[in-house]
């Protein structure tokens, strides 16, 4: 019986990374050099998208900031789309992070006068306190805040919604840390 379950194991790990390395081919082959694709933030979906952040380097040979990326399931293997300006919703929708509602300018006017914050992403792995410690280590300056039950990591509040955008793709750039702006709320 112990073989068995060891030889399903086997052949089910066998499974996912074929998966995980046809998901990466295709991300791979949108960047300008993709045998130099590094990946980080990598995780699947329950319906079997893969999601992370990948960076690749250019011409010159530089490597540029981490991109968040989706490889969307299909049934001819995987289609790869790379949000290269941090606002591409099909990635966001694919890989479960919420998108953004359209914004009613009253309710953001007033939201604003407060300021704007950047929210680490939810699906950010690894403790809370490590999270802190690599912010702190890089510059960022965060505060723990808890709701709903769970502790959320802002940065800010920025007083500008540019200020605060500018830090997010430094973020994303230079930590591919998934992270969103948010008004800063009342205090």
């Amino acid at each position: 019986m112990r073989k068995l379950t060891g030889v399903a194991l086997v052949l089910a790990l066998a499974g996912c990374g074929s998966a995980l390395e046809e998901a990466h081919k295709a991300v791979s082959a949108q960047l300008e050099n993709p045998g130099s694709a590094k990946y980080t933030n990598v995780h699947s979906t329950p319906n079997g998208n893969i999601c992370g952040q990948v960076k690749g380097k250019d011409a010159s040979g530089n490597y540029g900031g981490y991109q968040s990326y989706a490889a969307i399931k299909t049934e001819n293997g995987y289609q790869a789309v790379i949000d290269r300006d941090g606002r591409n919703v099909v990635v966001r929708a694919a890989c479960g992070a919420p998108v953004a509602a359209p914004e009613d300018a009253a309710a953001t006017a007033e939201q604003a006068a407060h300021g704007w914050d950047v929210v680490i992403a939810d699906n950010n792995r690894g403790a809370v306190t490590d999270m802190m410690s690599r912010l702190v280590e890089h510059g960022f300056m965060g505060s723990v805040v808890t709701r709903d039950g769970k502790p959320r990591i802002f940065l800010g509040p920025f007083d500008s919604r540019e200020e605060a955008v500018a830090t997010r793709d430094k973020l994303m750039a230079s930590q591919g840390i998934e992270s969103g702006v948010e008004p800063h709320p009342a205090p």
